[in-house]
């Protein structure tokens, strides 16, 4: 879950413990944080170790943590490590990590961007717009980082301020998709009765109506066949729309 490191290692510092700090990272990693006496005398990931690997956990956002107190041997110090400069970071972060539990939540969260609002924004720089377009609507967080090549932390930032700006917005969950058996009825059924009244531009409206009401075939949610309906009614002339509430009915 999303969490700051600053309150955990915080108290081990300040109160000169000693020990090792497990942190386990949601994306196939892990640190050790080795501390003495309120030290940080070297921190291993599974990959790095020293002052980048400090660097890399400090980033980290989706944590879980557990302390072994007592002597941890079996490392070399790093010299290079100032733990003060360590803490400082986590301050600064910690604001940050309090901002995305808010706005963000958890990395199964899902954002499509406004392309109108994103190209006003005048407050967002190069980065925020690299992050602006791996979100398709469709994208987790998880997702979205994995394709990023950013640090968690990096990633989340980018996020809020997409969506600070009124450029990001959250697509609402949908508890009621349609399976594929029922999708392909309904707009089977409703592509013959739009070929019917208005021949091949049937298929148009039913595209303008799923962009009108935010959504698409292949996520198609029970609640939303009214909505579509009536987004393609108001589409029709006026007899038009009388066979087609009429017709619409038996779906409704």
């Amino acid at each position: 879950m999303y969490q700051p490191l600053l309150p955990i290692v915080k108290p081990l510092v300040f109160e000169g413990k000693s020990g090792t700090l497990h942190i386990t990272h949601k994306y196939n990693d892990s640190a050790r944080l080795h501390v003495k006496e309120g030290i940080i005398e070297q921190v291993e990931t599974l990959h790095l170790q020293g002052k980048k690997a400090a660097a890399t956990c400090a980033r980290w956002v989706n944590i879980s943590t557990s302390f072994d107190e007592g002597d941890q041997g079996g490392y070399t110090p790093d010299p290079d490590i100032d733990t003060n400069d360590f803490l400082s970071f986590l301050e600064k972060s910690s604001k940050n990590i309090a901002i995305i539990q808010k706005k963000i939540g958890d990395d199964q969260a899902v954002f499509k961007i406004d392309a109108d609002k994103l190209n006003k924004a005048k407050k967002l720089g190069a980065e925020d717009l690299k992050i602006a377009l791996l979100f398709d609507g469709k994208r987790t967080i998880e997702e979205v980082l994995a394709q990023s090549e950013k640090s968690e932390l990096a990633v989340l930032t980018h996020t809020c301020r997409l969506i600070m700006a009124g450029v990001a917005e959250r697509v609402k969950e949908k508890k009621d998709i349609l399976s594929k058996e029922e999708r392909e009825a309904i707009l089977g059924a409703l592509d013959e009765k739009l070929t019917d009244l208005v021949g091949p531009a049937g298929a148009i409206l039913t595209e303008d109506a799923f962009e009108k009401i935010g959504s698409e075939p292949e996520s198609f949610a029970k609640s939303e066949v009214g909505p579509l309906f009536e987004a393609i009614k108001v589409m029709l002339d006026d007899d038009e729309k009388e066979d087609f509430t009429a017709w619409s009915k038996q779906f409704l």
